[in-house]
């Protein structure tokens, strides 16, 4: 047995850290953007803003909620599908913790700027 398996140590990963996942795998994922909500005090005092990614951790596992952007002409549930997908896989891979749900709000169509003209 190693040394490491006989330790009783304990690993607990922030929400700051999940939220940092989330947000690196939604980057990997075209035709979407978190949406950014309105401005709060205590974001503009502490520099940190939240962008369209709520992280709640249990004991049972990881619930994502996000909320989006898509870009104009793609098929909404497949972009909401590889968000899903994208996010499932990184948190799972990279911290071990499971998966509840990755819910997923579109909030709006982001129009080209060609078709945004009068």
């Amino acid at each position: 047995m190693s040394e490491l398996s006989t330790l009783n140590t304990e690993l607990d990963i922030s929400k700051d850290v999940l939220f940092g996942i989330a947000q690196l795998a939604l980057d990997q994922v075209e035709g979407l953007t978190p949406a950014t909500p309105p401005v709060r005090m205590g974001e503009i005092l502490t520099g940190r803003r939240a962008k369209g990614i709520a992280i709640e951790r249990s004991e049972d596992g990881v619930s994502v909620d996000l909320t989006v952007s898509v870009n104009y002409g793609l098929e909404i549930p497949k972009v909401a599908k590889k968000a899903q997908r994208a996010i499932r896989e990184a948190v799972a891979s990279m911290t071990g913790l499971s998966v509840k749900s990755v819910n997923v709000t579109v909030e709006s169509i982001d129009l080209p700027e060609e078709l945004v003209r009068d």
